[in-house]
């Protein structure tokens, strides 16, 4: 196993937290069946998962130790810790005194966010883990845990069993599996590591993202934060240091950033608001990208993220930078004259800019379609004519040197296959013609109950599609990502000044 602390830089290595060789959950319930089928399910070794449990000689076809003495090693990778709250501490001596532990995932709750007995039970397990234990890593208490499918790790059955590119870090742990479920679900994505790291007593945001900048598996970070812990002083400083010196995208999603908002922290994770002035501060000089306060935003961001990066990850940073968007200039392609006018107004009013044709292009348009319905403009208002030779021709000529990205409504309607099967080619030509001039499609298509459609976006993904429900979500991931691409540019041109 590699040591918890890199001998080079002096940080934090959490390679055992999400790879684990052997686990132990003490006390193993049947109640805890989600931890015992996540392991299941990712396929991890069930010998090296010990279930210490003094009432059951088995669960779930999985024998069960009476004691943390009757377990068949000297070290224990991962301790989940899941017992109640008044007997934490005694337990955790108890473990500790008789087996070596190198991280622990405190499961229980009701501690320092729930009321004075439990912030007392708190400050014991801070201070033991600080003084007398200090190698040991650990996170919670009141967490999910850990997932990791190329450490076959999940704290839940159905989660992705392929590995992805993406890391998260959530203060939240049904958020952080809100996020794992419904991206996997909505956009197909796959994740390198998530950690639902609850109150924080040990290991902070900024312990992970020192690692997870490291991490060859992850390109993309994602965090939810709550706030600050009241046992680290010196973690705002320390997280904004850190962040400085990011160069993956971070995709932040902040809770609390009401008074009322919170309030509610305090009962949820007991973590310390900060004024929002200053996070504008960080937001402006670090590469952090701020996330508004919805999950399906921070999803969307993730999809942009995820499919650049897939894409590009065998080029260098430089080389990335210089695929990012350079301006936000779109080209709407559509068949609505009134939609039109709407995408128009929404884009308009998010800071995209619609430019309109020079003569040039106007000229190649009209040689190719003298337009008797619809418009040659931007919006390219094209209805009864996907269909038609011309429609290819037509699209690539309004794709310019002057636009960023091109929107497309795509039309999933019922056709006869052949009709569909050109449509579709198309759409696979318009999309590559656009990739080769290093430049952004996103195809709009509205989500209601028909399996078609369901069917239709599927077979988008598959296909390497970008694809979104509306034109505000996709134009808000938009210009998210070439947010990142500008920040990425003036750091770059900073460290070459320097």
């Amino acid at each position: 196993m590699k040591s918890l602390m890199a001998t080079d830089n002096n940080k934090i290595s959490l390679d055992g937290l999400f790879k684990p060789k052997n686990v132990a959950i003490y006390e193993a319930k049947e109640k805890f069946a989600y931890f015992i089928e996540g392991f299941k399910t990712q396929g991890f070794n069930l010998t090296n998962l010990y279930l210490i449990s003094p009432t059951e000689e088995e669960l779930f076809g999985i024998k069960c130790y009476k004691s943390i003495e009757n377990v068949p090693t000297d070290t224990i990778d991962l301790l989940i810790l899941a017992v109640r709250r008044e007997i934490l501490i005694p337990t955790l001596k108890e473990i500790l005194s008789k087996k070596k532990v190198n991280f622990i995932h405190f499961f229980t709750a009701g501690t320092g966010e729930y009321d004075d007995i439990g912030l007392k039970i708190e400050n014991d397990l801070k201070e033991l883990l600080d003084y007398k234990y200090p190698n040991i890593k650990a996170i919670g208490p009141n967490c999910m845990g850990i997932y990791c499918p190329n450490g076959k790790n999940s704290y839940l059955p159905m989660f992705p069993t392929e590995s992805g590119i993406i890391g998260l870090v959530f203060h939240s742990g049904d958020l952080c599996s809100r996020t794992i479920i419904y991206g996997s679900i909505r956009y197909n994505l796959t994740f390198s590591k998530g950690a639902s790291i609850g109150n924080c007593v040990n290991l902070q945001v900024s312990d992970f993202l020192e690692y997870l900048e490291q991490d060859n598996e992850t390109e993309i970070i994602s965090i939810y934060f709550e706030g600050f812990t009241r046992y680290t002083k010196l973690e705002g400083r320390k997280l904004f240091n850190i962040l400085k010196t990011m160069r993956k995208p971070v995709l932040f999603l902040r809770g609390g950033k009401t008074k009322r908002g919170q309030s509610a922290v305090l009962t949820h994770t007991g973590s310390l608001g900060t004024d929002e002035k200053i996070w504008q501060t960080i937001y402006k000089q670090t590469p952090l990208i701020e996330v508004g306060s919805s999950l399906d935003e921070l999803i969307d961001f993730i999809f942009i993220f995820n499919k650049f990066y897939k894409d590009n990850q065998e080029l260098t940073l430089k080389q990335q930078i210089d695929l990012y968007p350079k301006g936000k200039n779109a080209l709407v392609i559509l068949w609505s004259g009134g939609l039109g006018i709407i995408d128009t107004d929404t884009l308009t009013e998010l800071g995209v800019n619609l430019p309109l044709f020079n003569d040039e292009t106007i000229e190649k348009l009209m040689q190719i379609y003298p337009v008797k319905i619809g418009s040659l403009s931007n919006p390219l208002d094209l209805p009864w004519i996907s269909r038609s030779e011309g429609y290819l021709d037509l699209c690539k000529a309004a794709i310019s040197e002057n636009v960023d990205l091109i929107i497309m409504h795509s039309d999933p309607r019922r056709r006869d296959k052949k009709s569909f099967e050109d449509y579709y080619n198309l759409l696979k030509e318009i999309r590559d013609h656009v990739e080769s001039l290093k430049k952004i499609l996103i195809l709009i298509v509205p989500e209601y109950p028909d399996n078609w459609r369901k069917k239709y976006y599927q077979m988008l993904l598959k296909d390497n599609f970008i694809v979104y429900p509306d034109l505000e979500r996709a134009a808000k991931a938009f210009l998210a990502f070439y947010e990142h691409g500008q920040k990425l540019r003036r750091l770059l041109n900073r460290d070459i000044k320097q």
